[in-house]
């Protein structure tokens, strides 16, 4: 056994179809890409390493050097994921890249001596979740691995004699991924990530490998236990983190593309999970394609992740969300040929703009699918275990396609305050009761304590959309957190904060702006976000309280960190307490905000005006545009009751009003929650 069948047994499953098309199609299309892996190659060669690609899980943004030997258990700046990142060897397949797109055998050298030194000096390490033999990077570098030597399989520099150690050092790490794995993992990306790696070892290994079948057979049976366990049927995974749905949503890609090209069975449901993820991934997407910074995420752009899922499902809508060519990253998997067979597929908007992803708790109101339009999410779910956040309530904003209202990010894993802070209430748009926590940390990756998510109501209508939730993270204080958002279409945003209450408590409502901009007050109650090419109104119509700007910490990746402004809006109360606050914004220089007036509510059947602290309606009123909002903030109607304010009747927790084109006539509106 050598170089040749080894090569015979994997390159129609792994290689690339035609290096030179690819090459010059890169070239022309993705010109940055192929400079950013050259570069990533050259540095490679000098044993340097800098881990700053798209999806690189933990990026950093210093190269480290070695002058003499790779210490591949290195732990520079007191963090280990950068010992984690370089073990996944995503440079090798750079160097690949490199070598095909350019020819030049320096590239291949360097690939032999960097894959035969890691082979033979990488050491273990007595903890099997530490060190460069992690099970995770085990895992990750089986497809990075395989892609990669094919890509130099014609060099010279790749003789029987590293194919020998490539093959037993393959064989160990399947072995590996076999033996150390625990139920636990099917809830965690660590068992898709493992599982992915094992399958593509055994579709290289030899058909008379006696445990070759084992690892096959294994290796789907995990995948599919983890597709029906940690994939929820919204398709969004548990984890709560865009992050690392893709992380499993990649490698699921790669075991059922790679495993159909090896003509093995792929069970339907890694299909159907598939094209669930992908679908989520086109909902959650922003205006500017990126991704929220929600849990422990980057604000990486998802179009090659949605391109990957449309070329594979061959689905126009998927497409319409992707790119309009195949990218530099899909181009390198899928081979030349793919490149026209995409162009080739239908293009189709989707049917929907705003999206209801219930079992996650996660809420997306979309005024269209342009790069300028607005998008609005709210979060009203489980924390989704180490990689969530304390981010119940929250709300993200995009308006004119410019991020207003943010999450701060996750900037850094390791153990201590900046990295509590960020996952912590205060790094989010959430409110606080007497500025206690209601998920404190008790190191990294465990909270001290969870609460609940309850009632979550969602409806999308014609002038308006709704959304609500609350949560217990305050019973003990003896307070129920809850939070109504209205949006009055095209974009006014009125969020309603209520809390429930016994006794006298503190509340506080954090609003964390773009990442560009300036942030100002413009009086005792509202604010003025002036964002880069967007204007956006801040203003707290009912339950005022002190406006404070203050600074705070925004993190778009892993390892960078910059500082923001937060508004803080603060009440002491005794009792019940609601806080109304209304949002809008568009075109700078254009926008201005809307009028807010509170008017009064009667009940018609027993013609008596309402306490505000039961009903409060307000008008709204935005250019041409008029609405008069009704909120009901307890149930107090019976059921032959109707409530009334000046000609607008109706019946609804929440009811809209469009007033623009009549002022006079009976108006029923729009219901929009139900008690």
């Amino acid at each position: 056994m050598g170089k040749t069948d080894f090569f015979n047994r994997i390159r129609n499953i792994f290689g690339v179809d035609n290096p030179c098309g690819i090459t010059e199609y890169c070239q022309k299309y993705w010109s940055n890409d192929v400079d950013h892996v050259l570069d990533t190659a050259q540095n490679a060669c000098q044993n340097q390493f800098q881990f700053d690609f798209r999806w690189d899980m933990e990026r950093t943004y210093e190269p480290v050097r070695f002058e003499n030997d790779i210490d591949w258990s290195l732990i520079p700046f007191g963090d280990r994921e950068f010992l984690w990142q370089l073990n996944r060897h995503r440079f090798l397949l750079c160097l690949g890249q490199a070598y095909l797109m350019t020819g030049d055998e320096s590239y291949a050298f360097h690939y032999a001596r960097l894959l035969h030194d890691w082979i033979m000096r990488a050491q273990e390490g007595e903890n099997i979740d530490l060190g460069p033999w992690r099970t995770l990077e085990t895992g990750l570098r089986a497809e990075i691995w395989l892609r990669s030597l094919c890509m130099t399989e014609h060099s010279p520099h790749i003789g029987d004699e590293l194919i020998s150690l490539v093959e037993t050092s393959m064989e160990k790490h399947a072995d590996r991924l076999l033996e150390h794995f625990s139920e636990h993992k099917y809830i965690s990306n660590w068992g898709v990530l493992e599982s992915c790696g094992l399958l593509l070892f055994s579709l290289a290994e030899r058909p008379d490998h006696p445990r070759k079948k084992l690892w096959e057979e294994t290796a789907i049976k995990r995948l599919t236990l983890a597709a029906n366990i940690q994939v929820l049927h919204d398709g969004t995974q548990w984890e709560q983190s865009p992050m690392y749905h893709n992380e499993v949503y990649q490698c699921f890609r790669s075991a059922f593309y790679y495993g159909k090209k090896a003509s093995v069975p792929m069970p339907r449901e890694i299909e159907e999970v598939i094209r669930k993820m992908a679908y989520v991934n086109g909902i959650w997407k922003k205006p500017d394609h990126t991704q929220f910074t929600q849990g422990d995420s980057d604000a990486s752009d998802l179009r090659d992740q949605i391109t990957a899922g449309a070329y594979l499902l061959q689905d126009p809508v998927l497409k319409y969300l992707g790119y309009e060519r195949l990218d530099y990253e899909n181009v390198w998997q899928f081979g030349y040929q793919a490149c026209e067979a995409y162009l080739q597929i239908e293009c189709k908007e989707p049917d929907f703009s705003s999206a209801q992803l219930p079992f996650s708790g996660n809420y997306y109101f979309r005024s269209n699918w342009g790069t300028d339009g607005s998008l609005l999410h709210f979060h009203c779910g489980d924390t989704g275990g180490g990689h969530g956040h304390a981010d119940k309530l929250h709300v993200d904003l995009v308006l004119n396609g410019e991020d207003i209202l943010i999450d701060s990010g996750r900037y850094t894993y390791v153990d201590g305050d900046v990295r509590y802070a960020l996952k912590g209430p205060y790094a989010h748009n959430v409110t606080v009761v007497d500025n206690l926590p209601f998920s404190p940390c008790k190191d990294s990756w465990i909270n001290q304590s969870l609460c609940t998510c309850l009632k979550q109501q969602y409806f999308e209508g014609k002038t308006g959309a709704f959304v609500e939730g609350s949560h217990t993270g305050y019973l003990s204080q003896g307070v129920l957190s809850s939070r109504r958002i209205i949006w009055i279409k095209p974009d006014i945003y009125v969020l309603a904060d209520y809390f429930y209450a016994t006794g006298s408590h503190t509340y506080e409502s954090f609003y964390h702006f773009g990442r560009q901009g300036k942030l100002s007050l413009t009086g005792s109650h509202a604010a003025h976000f002036s964002g880069e090419q967007t204007d956006a109104f801040l203003q707290t119509v009912s339950g005022d309280g002190a406006h404070t700007i203050i600074e705070s910490n925004k993190s778009c990746h892993y390892n960078e960190i910059a500082q923001n402004q937060t508004l803080a809006v603060t009440n002491e109360w005794e009792g019940d307490f609601h806080r109304i606050t209304v949002v809008n914004g568009g075109k700078k220089g254009i926008a201005r905000p809307v009028s807010v007036t509170s008017l009064p509510v009667r009940s018609i059947v027993h013609d008596t005006e309402i306490s505000p602290a039961d009903t409060e309606a307000f008008r709204i009123c935005s250019g041409e545009s008029e609405y008069i909002l009704l909120l009901c903030h307890r149930e107090i109607m019976t059921p032959t009751d109707i409530l009334k304010c000046e000609n607008c009747i109706g019946y609804g927790k929440a009811v809209l009003f469009d007033r623009t084109n009549e002022k006079q006539e009976i108006l029923s509106g729009e219901t929009l929650a139900w008690f």
